[in-house]
């Protein structure tokens, strides 16, 4: 086994190749034995949901948790192939804990375990630390004398959450001009999407519903929008999902992308029109767009900024008392609702915002213009730190140069480096991005 030392929780939760460390086998048992100890200790819960994404590896995953949790004497209520939104709606309607088996937007071959609290949140860094601590002490853990139960609660899971669902969306709404196209990415929201979406509008049609174990995310969903916009017709709304259904996009009525920018900013303003945000607050990602940021100032709204991860907007939505927040990236968290990212949630209180302005999304959109922006990912197998490869003096004359913002970071997720520039210009930040690119890979080649 690897040396434990290392950090194994990330962004969000635990994430690998599987098969190999911190996804092999072996240490997947540690990793629940641990887990099962701690989260036990830490919030008194001995029933725990657990649900999972279509990747090929995660019934193998999901039947080593549930072994694992059984022997700690856990009830444990197996929800089968379920969004990350709801396990977390689960969690926090029976105040109890919850697992998920996914690595979201990650290709196939990667996989995941993230931890929601009896709060509906992914469980904080200090548990994940503890977790972590009890791991690398080796402490020594009691099983219960006694074993759990295991609970096929698929059938109701599914009838709860769509239950849910649909009341956020609420009755006798007219939604006859919709015009729906729903790419699943071939993920754990496509049983969810079949389901409820015919009982939204008369026009819908589905795309990537068909997973195989191998096809999740894979030029599809919310990471691959150029499938959807060469599909949809004008007039059509796109709807995509990723492969746990936390986070969505849309593409507008005019064949435009719409990331999470703009489902904050068009949420934002209605929830300001109708006086419904609480504390005139935002919390966004330290990736979002100067042109959003710009354009809640100008409406008096206090603007919150936080680090990459939902888990986090949530942490700070709970932290400041506000209600909306999210990433570029879709993960939206309307607390009202639900204090972690959900797709569909999202998607619910969006399609009411159409119905209830009877405006098109893509006239909704025009509240902003998006400064030019490029994200840039570099592999690396190495994550030394950025400080020691890019002082502050050379980033702010880079700021100086492009009048704009420069984000370096690495993946929490991926074996990425993270190049994000806005500007005013498009070939300038393109220019520095290629510098910036460079400085790196010479200096990990050259500390390698």
């Amino acid at each position: 086994m690897k040396d434990t030392n290392i950090k194994i929780f990330g962004t969000d939760g635990i994430r690998g190749i599987f098969g190999e460390y911190p996804l092999n086998t072996d240490f997947i048992k540690i990793i629940c034995s641990y887990s099962a100890f701690v989260l036990k200790n830490v919030f008194g819960k001995e029933k725990i949901f657990i649900g999972w994404d279509t990747r090929e590896s995660s019934p193998k995953i999901a039947e080593l948790l549930k072994k694992t949790f059984l022997n700690f004497g856990y009830e444990v209520y197996s929800t089968d192939i379920f969004p990350t939104g709801g396990i977390a709606y689960l969690c926090k309607k029976y105040s109890c804990l919850g697992v998920v088996i996914s690595a979201s937007h990650n290709p196939y071959n990667f996989n995941g375990i993230k931890f929601i609290s009896p709060l509906g949140t992914k469980i904080s860094q200090q548990i994940e630390e503890k977790i972590e601590e009890n791991i690398k002490q080796k402490t020594k853990i009691k099983k219960n004398n006694k074993k759990g139960r295991l609970i096929d609660y698929s059938t109701k899971a599914e009838n709860e959450y769509i239950d849910f669902l649909l009341d956020i969306f609420g009755e006798n709404i007219n939604n006859s001009f919709l015009s729906l196209v729903i790419d699943c990415a071939n993920g754990a929201g496509y049983k969810i999407a079949t389901k409820i979406f015919p009982r939204l509008v008369k026009k819908y049609q589905f795309v990537n519903i068909n997973p195989d174990g191998k096809n999740i995310n894979n030029r599809c969903g919310s990471t691959y929008p150029e499938y959807l916009k060469r599909k949809i017709k004008n007039n059509q709304i796109g709807i995509l999902f990723d492969g746990d259904c936390d986070r969505v996009i849309f593409i507008d009525e005019k064949k435009n992308i719409r990331d999470g920018d703009y489902i904050i900013g068009i949420l934002a303003n209605e929830y300001k029109k109708n006086k419904k945000l609480k504390n005139s607050l935002v919390v966004v990602t330290i990736m979002s767009n100067l042109g959003l940021l710009k354009y809640l100032w100008s409406k008096n709204i206090k603007v919150i900024q936080c680090p990459i991860g939902d888990k986090y907007v949530s942490e700070y939505l709970t932290s400041y008392s506000g209600n909306l927040g999210g990433e570029q990236a879709g993960h939206i968290v309307l607390y009202d609702y639900l204090p972690t990212g959900d797709g569909f949630v999202t998607t619910m209180e969006v399609l009411k915002t159409i119905i209830n302005n009877k405006k098109p999304l893509y006239e909704l959109c025009r509240i902003f213009d998006k400064y030019p922006q490029i994200i840039k990912n570099v592999e690396t197998k190495n994550k030394p730190p950025i400080e020691e490869i890019f002082d502050k003096k050379f980033i702010k004359d880079l700021e100086n140069k492009i009048q704009g913002r420069v984000v370096l970071r690495y993946s929490g997720t991926e074996p990425l480096f993270r190049i994000m520039l806005e500007g005013e210009n498009k070939s300038n930040i393109e220019n520095i991005a290629e510098i910036i690119k460079k400085k790196f890979l010479e200096f990990v080649k050259n500390n390698d």
